[in-house]
């Protein structure tokens, strides 16, 4: 009996806890409801904020203006050659006996470079011409005779073929013996003597090499783009480095005296020659120089500092100041030289650029101009 009481008790005291929970998670409820009730009474607070106002940017300005003949130059690499290097040869064989000039030396045309050994040429000349005075009296003494009808017409045809034969040998022999002495055909440096005193050499044999710098050629390769600016006869200006502390880079004026007809197909360039007086041997064959040219001279071009420009998702803009007021302009480009870069759109002349702190402001804000024509 005490343990069907117990067992009751047991359930009594279950059903009272299932009570109690029960209980507990209605007034959670309850509570839960009656916060949103309170929230949605709440007046609601304002969320539209005061926008803030923008700070004024101290900016630079410059008057934009265009420039009259504004020349489109551009510069490029180049290499001075000679005007001429010619390779003398010897055209008959014989020995070498003397070389006046020495390497180096400069030399005028008609200056004797080599005299060759003349000894065995000397007597055939001799001989020849010995022949030649011989065949002359008696030429003269047919022609005599057949005026005086004194022999026939024959021996005056013999005797003046006898004369031409023994001419042209004379004309051949002394021929030869000219050539024993070797002169140079133009004006220039002795730049080699690959023979010495003494040495036999073959007719075909190198005996020197002069070149004439007096006047040089500046070769320089255009690109396909540029060439079709450049014709012959037109001015360029050759810029030499300086070579002092306190020198600075000097140009000289030459003309455009040679344009390839063909192109270089791997480097897409062509080849063009400028002439330069070089009387003064400034130049040395070989020299690398730079060679500055005007592809055109342009009118009323507007040019503006290149930093002065922002770059755009497409394209390009600047800014401007129109009554305190930052105004962007989008621009089209042109040409670069230098740091400057013109403008073929967008910016006309009397605009004020911003050249400083223009990345630091935006359309329509206000803007101070604390430097420059404001």
């Amino acid at each position: 009996m005490d343990t069907k009481a117990s067992e009751t008790e047991k359930q009594v005291v279950r059903h009272n806890g299932w009570l109690w929970r029960l209980a507990v998670k209605g007034l959670i409820v309850v509570a839960a409801v009656g916060a949103l009730v309170v929230i949605g009474m709440t007046p609601k607070p304002d969320r539209e904020v005061p926008p803030m106002e923008t700070p004024t940017v101290n900016v630079a300005v410059m008057p934009v203006a265009a420039e009259s003949d504004f020349a489109d130059t551009f510069t490029l690499p180049a290499v001075i050659e000679p005007n001429r290097v010619v390779t003398i040869a010897a055209e008959i064989a014989a020995r070498v006996e003397r070389i006046p000039p020495e390497e180096g030396d400069r030399i005028e045309a008609g200056d004797l470079l080599v005299q060759l050994n003349e000894e065995l040429i000397r007597p055939q000349f001799d001989t020849a011409q010995a022949q030649r005075r011989r065949d002359q009296i008696e030429f003269e003494r047919m022609e005599a005779l057949v005026r005086e009808d004194a022999t026939s017409r024959q021996d005056l045809d013999n005797a003046t073929t006898a004369l031409a034969s023994s001419t042209a040998q004379l004309a051949e022999v002394k021929a030869r013996l000219d050539r024993t002495k070797i002169f140079t055909p133009l004006s220039g440096i002795l730049n080699d003597l690959p023979i010495e005193e003494g040495e036999y050499v073959q007719a075909g044999t190198p005996v020197a090499e002069v070149v004439d710098t007096s006047v040089v050629k500046v070769v320089v390769n255009v690109p396909e783009r540029d060439i079709a600016f450049f014709a012959v006869g037109q001015k360029a200006s050759v810029l030499l480095e300086a070579r002092g502390r306190d020198e600075r880079e000097e140009a000289i004026q030459g003309t455009i005296t040679f344009i390839n007809e063909l192109a270089n197909m791997q480097t897409r360039s062509t080849p063009m020659e400028i002439t330069l007086d070089n009387s003064a041997s400034r130049l040395r064959s070989g020299q690398i120089v730079r060679v500055r040219l005007t592809r055109r001279v342009l009118d009323q071009v507007v040019l503006i500092p290149l930093l002065a420009v922002i770059p755009l998702e497409e394209g390009y803009a600047v800014y401007t100041v129109e009554d305190s007021t930052a105004k962007r302009r989008e621009v089209e480009l042109g040409l670069i030289q230098g740091d400057r870069v013109q403008i073929r759109s967008g910016l006309e002349p009397g605009a004020k650029l911003i050249v400083e702190n223009h990345r630091l402001v935006a359309p329509g804000q206000q803007v101070k101009v604390v430097s420059g024509n404001g």
